[in-house]
């Protein structure tokens, strides 16, 4: 059952924000109309008449104006105070991206109808209109509108950055919306610049101008300067204000994100790749955000889909196979081929659960891959509860080190054996026992299978005759089976082991006997 939180935060800001703006700029454009007004009779008359008006007409605009944007403001409000999780529709989300700069338009709109109402008021009460009035009735309002909307609409945007913006578009993206009219950043900044920059010129010229009329009416130069400089040090005063706070503002709203996209790729140069940034803008920063945040989702989904393939195919092969290094065909190598099988694993898998030998064969691969990739092998693929290592293959030369590192793994084998055996004892299972057979020679290494789906193996003799002295180790009840060719090149390396056996045997396919060494 969904719950409603009060008026949220966001909308009492903006209300806030917008009715100060525009009650600032109308103590703003008030004082300078009493210092700019036209000084002849008519022109008095004019201003006295304006002065009965002006609360009538602020309170009726007021009251409209602010209607209409509760209005337009309403969907965004019932949907950001409802805490059930529902997705915004498009509409809601055009609304949104619009708000500050419709906010900032409807609060203009009663400056602009200002000189309309007041320049029709007075033809209606005195019959005509002059151009000096023009000052009081045109500029004055105009100016000081522009600035109150400028003000509303740049920290609107503000607000609705930081506080509606992630709620509405979690996913950022908000630049894909179509059918907005939020102003990008240059135009944003050109505002910004007529607001800090334009306006106060314009003003002061206004200024200079009212008072140079009025010394040509006969007031005395004494009282316009003093006038004058009373009202320009004000108009400066108030200028650097506003300024000031619509400079942090905006560089606030460029400067936050810019930093956060910053550190972001920062973090993505390090390898984190947990976080993105926060898109709240539908311009060329919230592309630049979106940017960043496909570049890191990409960079996610290749992690993943490396981390997976990591899985399937051993990391070394696959980022060779990634890099282009591996060749489409075949191609004769020179390796070492280490075949670990587990004795008695037909009995074993008889009697105990189909869950138990799962877990029993995922405990035994783990340790041993995790030994070969230390001893500088891999994995090239498990046949039912036997391992295929390859070591060597992509040495410069693999018979200066591929068989003393196969021999050193194959006894390593025997000690993490022995170590998962005494944790299955304390479970009350059974050990385990394996029969490793070691020979080295030419491989062709290769991508081999059909077109549509293959695999990155070895084959030939030398494979062959490693997996045969594997099964002559199981029937002769040893536990490591070594070609003399292997054992001398890995002695030769400084490898060596406690030999037990020495023996040539005739192995079946091929017609040369095989001398081996039964290694303890």
């Amino acid at each position: 059952m969904s719950t409603r939180a009060p008026i949220p935060r966001w909308f009492i800001l903006g209300i806030l924000t917008a009715l100060g703006a525009n009650s600032l700029a109308g103590v703003t454009s008030t004082m300078t109309i009493d210092l700019m007004h036209g000084v002849t009779p008519f022109a008095l008359s004019v201003r006295e008449f304006e002065s009965t008006l002006l609360p009538y007409y602020r309170t009726v605009t007021y009251s409209l104006l602010t209607t209409a944007i509760v209005a337009y403001l309403w969907p965004i409000i019932d949907f950001t105070r409802n805490d059930a999780t529902g997705l915004p529709s498009a509409k809601l989300q055009r609304r949104v991206i619009n708000a500050p700069f419709v906010i900032a338009a409807v609060g203009f709109s009663g400056w602009l109808f200002s000189p309309i109402f007041f320049a029709s008021a007075t033809v209606l009460r005195f019959g005509h209109w002059a151009p000096e009035l023009a000052s009081q009735q045109i500029f004055s309002p105009l100016v000081s509108g522009f600035l109150a909307a400028t003000v509303s609409f740049l920290v609107g945007d503000w607000i609705f950055r930081a506080l509606v913006a992630p709620r509405v578009f979690p996913g950022g993206r908000l630049a894909e919306i179509r059918g907005t009219i939020a102003p990008d950043v240059r135009t944003r900044l050109l505002i910004f610049l007529i607001a800090v920059a334009f306006a106060p010129l314009f003003t002061m010229l206004g200024l200079i101008r009212a008072a140079v009329v009025r010394i040509q009416n006969g007031l005395p130069v004494g009282d316009v300067v003093a006038t004058l400089s009373l009202a320009s040090g004000v108009t400066f005063a108030l200028y650097i204000a506003v300024g000031i706070f619509l400079t942090l503002v905006v560089a606030r709203t460029l400067t936050r994100p810019l930093g956060e996209m910053v550190e972001t790729l920062g973090r993505v140069q390090g390898g984190d790749l947990t976080r993105g940034v926060s898109v709240a803008s539908a311009d060329e920063v919230g592309v630049l955000a979106d940017g960043v945040n496909a570049l890191v989702q990409t960079l996610r989904d290749k992690e993943r889909i490396l981390e997976t393939f990591g899985r399937v195919v051993e990391p070394v092969v696959r980022d060779k196979l990634l890099a282009g290094e591996l060749r489409l065909g075949g191609e004769v190598r020179h390796a070492s081929v280490l075949f670990c099988d587990l004795r008695g694993f037909t009995g074993l898998a008889e009697t105990a659960p189909p869950a138990a030998v799962v877990a029993m064969l995922n405990a035994f691969f783990t340790a041993m891959t995790a030994w070969v990739r230390e001893c500088g092998g891999f994995v090239d693929k498990f046949i039912g509860d036997a391992l295929l290592v390859v070591f060597g293959l992509f040495d410069p030369d693999p018979r200066d080190a591929g068989a003393a590192a196969a021999l050193r793994c194959a006894l390593g084998m025997q000690e993490r054996l022995a170590a998962l055996n005494t944790a299955r004892a304390g479970a009350g299972d059974a050990p385990l026992v394996v029969a490793v057979s070691v020979h080295t020679g030419e491989v062709l290494a290769g991508r081999i299978g059909a077109e549509d789906r293959h695999e990155y193996t070895v084959i030939g003799d030398t494979v062959n005759v490693a997996a045969r002295l594997q099964q002559l180790c199981k029937e002769r009840g040893c536990r490591l089976l070594v070609s003399e060719y292997t054992y001398e090149l890995a002695r030769a390396h400084g490898v060596t082991a406690d030999v037990t056996l020495r023996d040539s045997v005739s192995l079946r396919g091929r017609s040369e006997t095989v001398r081996v060494l039964g290694v303890a």
